[in-house]
């Protein structure tokens, strides 16, 4: 992904697992540093003991809120 970020001016949300081992959370931070320096909309959220896959309830819920919030404001208008 990295390779083409040059490219990407869609705004971004990445949510990430902190124990993520399939793609370590250094990938999305680099992802996101990558995009704010180029002025794209973008935030991170990384979740504390979530491996790839968001698990646990709470941090299930504050997923699903942060997408649509993120949907209501880019694609919604």
């Amino acid at each position: 992904a990295m390779r083409y970020v040059g490219q990407v001016a869609t705004p971004t949300l990445v949510l990430h697992g902190g124990n993520d081992t399939r793609v370590p959370v250094s990938q999305g931070w680099e992802m996101y540093n990558a995009l704010k320096t180029m002025g794209v909309p973008t935030k991170m959220v990384v979740y504390p003991r979530e491996p790839h896959g968001i698990g646990e309830y709470h941090h299930q819920r504050d997923l699903l809120e942060r997408v649509l919030g993120w949907f209501d404001q880019y694609v919604k208008g």
